[in-house]
């Protein structure tokens, strides 16, 4: 069977068990690419080993890549398409883990001034209003990007302070509240909002661009990018990636965990609810998210240091 309809009938059939199964489906047309669309016969080990390593150094992602490719394969066997997998034997070991970026405030108040400059770009159809309001939005929520972005008009109830995100990652709905100060800043976007276009009424999407049209994650990531250079604000520590818009969601949790250890809370007991709000399906997923920085180090440390005053008392 050629490869391309094998890799199809394989992402087809996980799809039915209900899976998303997105970064796998890239994962695996990018292998049929790579390898021309022969035979699944006459893939060899050689030729899956290149794609696996790629043209750099071995990243998290040749895993990410190995484990799709690992799956496909099975699926191939079982069904006698192939006798045996061309996966290599010997498997990398998985590089150090990927450190977030954390903004400080200064960064995060210099990067939300910054956004002026949209204006002043001819080409650029989103409004500077528009990136201020998705940047604060992702701060004061946590929000994945692409939940923000899919936010229509009728999942923004400003009267309630209430935000509702359909089918995020995990095929799951859940309202996210807001706080007054972001209520301030959605409802005053909403005011601007009225005056673009609403092609599909109140099914358009909340954050849109000068045409009314959804931001896409492709520009928003390229407008970010642009505005970090012109702020200033750029990893010096040696990490692989420069700041995303990913890590104003790790940004967002480590601080909701510092202020919930100043104000003296059972961290352990609300870690939960920090779960469930940033949409995780469990507390393990949302521990990932909670970098030690210099900061949270120094409040656990208080911490511990009260509990050991406290029962020393005793």
């Amino acid at each position: 069977m050629m490869l391309a309809q094998l890799i199809d009938e394989y992402v087809t059939f996980k799809q039915s068990l209900g899976m998303r199964f997105r970064t796998e489906s890239r994962i695996l047309k990018a292998f049929c690419v790579a390898m021309c669309d022969i035979d699944i016969t006459q893939v060899s080990p050689q030729s899956v080993e290149n794609y696996l390593v790629g043209t750099g150094t071995i990243t998290t992602f040749w895993h990410r890549k190995f484990e799709a490719l690992s799956g496909f394969y099975r699926y191939a066997v079982t069904r006698g398409h192939v006798a045996v997998t061309p996966l290599p034997l010997t498997i990398p070991k998985r590089p150090n883990a990927f450190k977030p970026y954390i903004f400080t405030h200064d960064e995060f108040s210099r990067l939300v001034e910054i956004t002026n400059i949209l204006d002043e770009r001819r080409r650029c159809q989103v409004q500077s209003v528009t990136f201020r309001t998705l940047l604060l939005l992702l701060y004061g929520t946590g929000l994945r990007i692409s939940e923000a972005l899919s936010l229509t008009l009728s999942d923004v109830d400003l009267s309630e302070r209430l935000l509702t995100i359909h089918d995020s990652k995990f095929f799951k709905t859940r309202w996210v509240p807001i706080g007054p100060r972001l209520n301030v800043v959605l409802i005053t976007y909403s005011k601007l909002r009225r005056h673009l276009p609403h092609p599909d009424r109140n099914a358009s999407t909340f954050l849109a661009t000068c045409l009314g049209e959804a931001l896409t994650l492709r520009s928003t990531d390229r407008i970010f990018r642009i505005l970090c250079d012109h702020a200033g604000i750029r990893r010096m520590d040696g990490g692989r990636f420069q700041p995303r818009l990913h890590d104003i969601r790790h940004t967002f949790a480590l601080n909701r965990l510092i202020s919930w250890y100043r104000e003296g809370a059972d961290v352990q007991c609300l870690l939960p609810h920090l779960s469930t709000y940033l949409g995780h399906v469990d507390v393990k997923a949302t521990q990932r998210y909670l970098a030690m920085t210099p900061e949270l180090l120094n409040e656990a440390s208080q911490r511990f240091q009260q509990y050991a005053l406290n029962r020393g008392d005793v």
